[in-house]
């Protein structure tokens, strides 16, 4: 497989099998959306992704608008990773740097199956992430963890 599969639901199977690499080294502009700081920690510290790779989390006090003019103004193909919290975040930057993701870039969001398991305590974040993924023209969830076929 040299692309992730659109508008689906990706069912990894094997943890480790290079899905998220895959995100990372296909030949398109993407947003990879992840639920925890360090899985961006440790891609974004790979020799293999490190002048590839832009990780974006946390509270700055542009709202990423200097990294993100950097990174895009010396790399020819955008690769974005950032947390479900950072993703409207990062959409709303693009945006307003004339960028228009939601046409121009593939959304995956990895580890799908936390949408469901922390809905409970996490409700605002997956709530404001699902309303950025409908904005998307194409989007693939990835999860290796199984969730019932109901949900």
């Amino acid at each position: 497989m040299d692309k992730l599969p659109e508008n689906t639901v990706l069912n990894k199977g094997l943890t480790g099998c290079g899905a998220t690499t895959l995100a990372i080294q296909e030949k398109r502009d993407t947003i990879i959306a992840v639920p925890f700081t360090a899985l961006i920690d440790n891609k974004t510290a790979n020799p293999d992704h490190k002048d590839i790779l832009l990780g974006l989390y946390g509270e700055t006090p542009d709202d990423f608008r200097s990294e993100i003019t950097a990174y895009v103004d010396g790399h020819p193909q955008i690769k974005i990773m950032t947390t479900y919290d950072s993703l409207p975040k990062v959409c709303s930057t693009l945006t307003a740097l004339r960028y228009d993701p939601y046409n121009r870039m593939h959304l995956a969001i990895d580890e799908w199956h936390l949408l469901m398991m922390n809905y409970g305590f996490r409700g605002n974040t997956i709530r404001n992430l699902l309303a950025e993924a409908k904005h998307f023209k194409t989007v693939t969830y990835m999860s290796a963890t199984p969730i019932n076929r109901e949900y």
